[in-house]
């Protein structure tokens, strides 16, 4: 594990200067075939890290938003979301990272979500509990709902049932916030939130935090409760909230 930790972060961080020159440098935008924006500087990036990793280990497979599947049956797999917030990017916030996450039978077992223009760097593994910038974090202690405060990605509102479940959650919390992508992840596993939600991703989006918030002592699943789902629903929480918010949330799955 040690190994693998130590290719990661050296291909994150190659990505991150890369990602950082185009941040200062907008490339021109793209659309992809479901329009979403894309740009020279999420391909070069996760260019770099699939070149790195290939390069110590041959035999992994890949997953990634830019350049799809390679060795799907390999026995480790990384899935890779070079920029997850282009969209943030390109309009010159800085709430974007790269997401990296190494997945062993079905488990992801080593998570990377770096946002290089605020500084922050989230890593854990199945040997190491979650840190920040090499520091120890944990998630919140937070256990009432009503004290909470909650984000959510507010980018797939076209589901009545989850437009109610938001609805819900936003009387009972005291604060509920827009922060999608990385950003909301990373502020619950450093306790500076208590919960995220979102409706829609995909494995690439969020197979870090399947074990940066374990690892910080919270818990993640998707909204049917499933610790191990890659994609379409995903809830993490400092663990306290977490039966109480898939209550809220089972009706919007």
């Amino acid at each position: 594990m040690d190994e693998f930790k130590q290719v990661a972060l050296e291909a994150v961080k190659k990505a991150e200067e890369r990602i950082l020159y185009y941040f200062s440098n907008l490339p021109p935008i793209e659309k992809k075939v479901d329009l979403t924006p894309v740009t020279k500087a999420d391909k070069e990036a996760e260019e770099i890290i699939v070149n790195i990793i290939k390069k110590n280990f041959p035999d992994h497979g890949f997953q990634g938003e830019e350049f799809g599947i390679s060795n799907e049956n390999a026995e480790y797999v990384w899935i890779i979301d070079p920029i997850d917030g282009t969209k943030n990017f390109i309009h010159g916030l800085k709430f974007f990272g790269t997401i990296i996450g190494l997945k062993h039978e079905g488990r992801i077992v080593l998570g990377i979500s770096n946002m290089p223009a605020i500084h922050e760097l989230l890593f854990a593994s199945t040997e190491e509990s979650t840190t920040l910038n090499g520091k120890s974090v944990r998630v919140s202690g937070i256990d009432k709902i009503e004290e909470s405060f909650v984000n959510f990605n507010p980018s797939n509102l076209v589901d009545d049932k989850f437009v109610e479940s938001i609805r819900t959650i936003d009387q009972k919390v005291i604060n509920m916030r827009g922060f999608g992508d990385t950003e909301g992840y990373n502020l619950v596993a450093t306790g500076r939130a208590d919960v995220m939600f979102e409706k829609g991703p995909k494995a690439w989006d969020i197979s870090a935090y399947q074990i940066i918030i374990k690892q910080a002592g919270g818990k993640y699943s998707d909204f049917s409760g499933n610790e191990l789902a890659l994609g379409g629903t995903s809830l993490a929480t400092n663990g306290l909230l977490h039966d109480e918010m898939l209550q809220i949330l089972g009706g919007g799955n």
